[in-house]
């Protein structure tokens, strides 16, 4: 899945330009399976920016070693442990509106598989 990263509304630009940095590296690393190094730009996003969804969101796919979000949706047996983890819970919390709805979009299987359903 292809998007763009996003900082938290009203950080300032040079902070933003920082914080979209470190989500890129971090995306980068965790599409190349370089966990431990994208654990770090992640948390250099959160330490700028301590309400970005998108580094959230980026500590929990690290947490299940998950390299992207196709990986996430295409498999959510294997990743139906990601509702119950803290970063995932802070990604939507803090997601705005759109930002929000595709990450609902990509846990939805989850969801219905967590419910007893068929995928």
């Amino acid at each position: 899945m292809k998007r763009t990263f996003q900082a938290s509304k009203g950080v300032l630009p040079e902070v933003e330009k920082r914080v979209l940095q470190e989500l890129k590296l971090g995306y980068l690393n965790l599409s190349d399976g370089f966990f431990p190094q994208a654990e770090v730009n992640f948390k250099l996003a959160l330490q700028l920016d301590k309400a970005c969804a998108d580094a959230f969101w980026g500590l929990m796919l690290v947490q299940f070693e998950c390299k992207n979000e196709d990986e996430l949706y295409s498999n959510p047996v294997a990743y139906k442990g990601v509702l119950d983890v803290e970063q995932c819970k802070l990604a939507l919390e803090s997601a705005d509106k759109s930002l929000r709805k595709k990450y609902l979009d990509l846990l939805e299987r989850i969801y219905k598989i967590r419910e007893g359903e068929n995928y």
